[in-house]
């Protein structure tokens, strides 16, 4: 026989509360008590510095109901994000939960900041100095960002005083400077040159002309107004001397340069013998009391005559001389053999005192003497050799010394005009120039003055007074 299954009753109660369940909830969504909620703590937008490490924070996803209260539903929410700290700009994090139907989503927003500055590196320069109103002359330097990489080239300098500044800006507007003190100061001396020979000889006597000098310093510009001269020659000495030049320019640059100056024995002239027959009046000794009429008698005649002068009275009278065209010599101060000879440095004391006298009446600084005696004297020998050595100082010296080649004896044993005459008249006889040695302190040689001019002109002769190109007439040195 069959048997007879009994067949199972769906669960019908289970059912049923399942559904009252569902039925419920949405009853609940429906009604807004239940919803998901993402929770975490900074809802802010996060902002970041270029290259730092970047972890999303985690979010708790809850269902919460006003009815049943909050119920977790998960402790990691979902997170899509794309953040590079490594790239500049702006990103979204993007965190996310769903229960059933229900689905809940939060944006924030992530900014990728370069705020850091570049750096600026410069090359030292301790030993570098930069000159007065140049421009600093750049030792170098770079630039580096830690976002843009080398940015060299972008730095911007400028120069205020002794300071050069050094700025640069990066893509994010970051700016870096750097100040670099320059030493300013000059440690370039001026140059000094000398215009003309750095060795140079000057004759005996002439006075000595500097050829000038230049200095042009790097900073000052020119400064050949404030160069100091330090001379010691001596042109009225023979030997080697030092002309010195100093300048210095406003950093305490200091050039100096040296001149080397020889004075040498004079250039004498050359002698030039009158054409004709000519007749050179001398006069020694004077002046005198009886000067003032001979320059009477040669006005006269127009003659031009030479007077070697001493330091007697009156000597005002040289102004007369000279403005009559005759010729002003040195004789002596003091015709006093003793003192003139007894040395070169006496002899030429004893000259400078009538020399300067010359000069300070008229104006002339004559080279034209006469050795008292005459070069061939032998009053001097005492002092063996002087003659030899003073002939030849005054040469050198650029003096023209004259002795004679007519003697008219005024000072020896003739007394009266018409020996007087008659000697210069013997004497100037057949020669074609004739120097003739008389005195104007010896009125009877005056006297016969105006007689031998009558008879020179009458026999064709020129009278001239002598220069130095005339001739010197000189005797044979006896001592």
């Amino acid at each position: 026989m069959f048997s007879r299954r009994k067949r199972r009753k769906p669960p019908v109660l289970g059912i049923v509360i399942l559904a009252l369940v569902l039925l419920g909830i949405a009853a609940c969504c429906v009604a807004g008590t239940f919803h998901v909620e993402l929770q975490f703590e900074n809802r802010q937008e996060i902002v970041l510095e270029y290259g730092s490490d970047f972890t999303p924070e985690p979010a708790t996803a809850v269902i919460k109901s006003s009815l049943f209260g909050e119920y977790l539903l998960t402790e990691s929410a979902n997170v899509y994000h794309s953040v590079r700290t490594d790239t500049v700009g702006s990103y979204d994090v993007v965190y996310s939960a769903g229960f059933l139907w229900m689905q809940e989503s939060i944006t924030q927003h992530v900014t990728v900041r370069d705020t850091q500055a570049p750096t600026i590196t410069l090359v030292p320069d301790e030993d570098t100095t930069t000159l007065p109103g140049e421009e600093y002359q750049e030792a170098g330097f770079s630039a580096w960002d830690g976002y843009d990489g080398d940015i060299t080239h972008l730095v911007q300098k400028r120069q205020e005083g002794s300071t050069v500044i050094y700025t640069v800006t990066d893509s994010s507007g970051n700016t870096a400077e750097i100040r670099r003190t320059i030493r300013i100061d000059d440690s370039v001396a001026p140059e000094l040159t000398l215009k003309g020979e750095t060795e140079m000889s000057v004759y005996f006597g002439t006075q000595f002309e500097d050829p000038g000098y230049t200095a042009v310093d790097n900073v000052d510009g020119v400064l050949t107004d404030k160069v100091q001269v330090q001379s010691d020659v001596n042109v009225y000495a023979f030997g080697s001397y030092t002309v010195t030049y100093t300048v210095t320019d406003s950093y305490g640059n200091t050039a100096t340069i040296t001149r080397k100056v020889t004075v040498v024995p004079a250039k004498q002239p050359q002698v030039a013998p009158p054409n004709g027959k000519v007749i050179y009046l001398t006069f020694d000794d004077g002046p005198s009391e009886h000067t003032a009429r001979l320059l009477e008698i040669l006005k006269k005649y127009n003659v031009k005559a030479t007077f070697f002068v001493t330091n007697s009275s009156p000597m005002s009278i040289l102004a007369d001389m000279a403005s009559d065209g005759h010729s002003i010599g040195v004789h002596t101060a003091s015709h006093v053999y003793r003192e003139i000879y007894a040395s070169e440095e006496a002899f030429f004391r004893d000259f400078k005192i009538v020399h300067d006298k010359i000069e300070e009446i008229t104006g002339i600084k004559t080279t034209l003497m006469r050795f008292p005696g005459g070069s061939s004297n032998t009053v001097s020998c005492f002092n063996k050799g002087i003659m030899s050595r003073l002939t030849k100082l005054v040469t050198d010296y650029g003096l023209q010394y004259f002795d004679w080649n007519v003697n008219s004896n005024d000072a020896g044993g003739t007394v009266s005009s018409e020996d007087v005459y008659n000697n210069v008249i013997a004497g100037v006889s057949g020669k074609d120039y004739s120097v003739v040695l008389q005195h104007d302190i010896h009125g009877y040689s005056v006297d016969a003055v105006e007689l031998i001019i009558q008879w020179g002109l009458a026999n064709g002769y020129t009278f001239l007074p002598l220069d130095s190109t005339s001739p010197g007439c000189h005797h044979t040195i006896r001592n």
